[in-house]
Parts: C-alpha cells; sequence; structure tokens
C-alpha cells in the first residue's frame, strides 16, 4: 500500500490549527469545574450570572445589586458573587433603552440562585425602543445545566 505525501498533510494542518487555538483562548476561559469552585462559606447565598455566548451582543453590562455595582458580564462566561441573607433587587446596565427591569430575589443561607444576562428587544421586556441588556431567573436545574457549558471566570 503506498501513502501519497498529501494526504498527510490534511491531518497534520488541522492538528496545527487546533494547537494554535487552544494556544490563543483569552485568559479565564477553561471549562467549568467543579474543582475550582470554592465552597460557599457558612451563613452566605451565592448568586451566579451566566451569559450566553452570543455574537449580536455588544459590550460589557455592569451588572448591579440594589443598585451598587458587582462585576461586568462578559459573553460566554459564568462567575458568581456571595450575600449575606436578605433582599435583593439585580439589574443590568443598558446599553440602549433603560427598560427598568429587574429580578427581585430574598437570598437564604446555603442558597444558590441564577442570573441569565441576554440581549434582547426591549419590547420583549416591557419598554418600547431598540435592543437592550436584560436579567431574568432561571430555575436551579437549568441554571446548573447552562453553567457547564460556559467558561469560569471566578467571583468577580
Amino acid at each position: 500500500m503506498i501513502i501519497r505525501r498529501d494526504h498527510l498533510l490534511a491531518p497534520l494542518a488541522l492538528g496545527f490549527c487546533l494547537l494554535v487555538l487552544l494556544a490563543c483562548a483569552p485568559p479565564g476561559s477553561e471549562p467549568m469545574s467543579e474543582a475550582q469552585i470554592p465552597a460557599l462559606a457558612p451563613g452566605m447565598a451565592r448568586v451566579w450570572f451566566l451569559r450566553d455566548n452570543d455574537p449580536e451582543e455588544h459590550g460589557m453590562p455592569i451588572i448591579y445589586a440594589n443598585s451598587q455595582p458587582i462585576g461586568r458580564s462578559r459573553s460566554g462566561t459564568a462567575f458568581f458573587r456571595d450575600f449575606p441573607p436578605g433582599s435583593y433587587a439585580f439589574t443590568v446596565e443598558s446599553y440602549d433603552i433603560p427598560t427598568g427591569q429587574k429580578v427581585a430575589l430574598q437570598l437564604t443561607a446555603g442558597a444558590q440562585a441564577y442570573l441569565d444576562i441576554g440581549w434582547g428587544e426591549s419590547w420583549q421586556h416591557g419598554t418600547a425602543g431598540g435592543e437592550t441588556f436584560y436579567v431574568h431567573m432561571f430555575s436551579p436545574e437549568l441554571g446548573q445545566a447552562h453553567l457547564r457549558a460556559l467558561s469560569y471566570v471566578g467571583s468577580t
């Protein structure tokens, strides 16, 4: 059996391209691993902020808890913040039409919540106009499943 040299070039080129892509991955873009996630401190609640990787989304909006900035949402990433028990209103910065949209949570010790930061038409969130960022809550089951598909960037 004769193997021609040009048949070996395609797999070699593919391997090289994959190696370059892996080497060029942005920092903090490692796959989600349970071992990376610190344990929740006693008496605290954890809120996860999840954002899909959507090429039509623009920017890195600031997320607020009770009107205080807590971090920026980057496309394709997940991060968390731990909070003492209490009432919280979560909002996200809008780049077009402010909707006043928020998610209100009553956090209890040991609880975990999953909030999705998305981009879409403002009319879908109660305000006429253009596109905007919004925040909404996932169920724990959906949030945990979604979390595994994103890059973990810590507890920014």
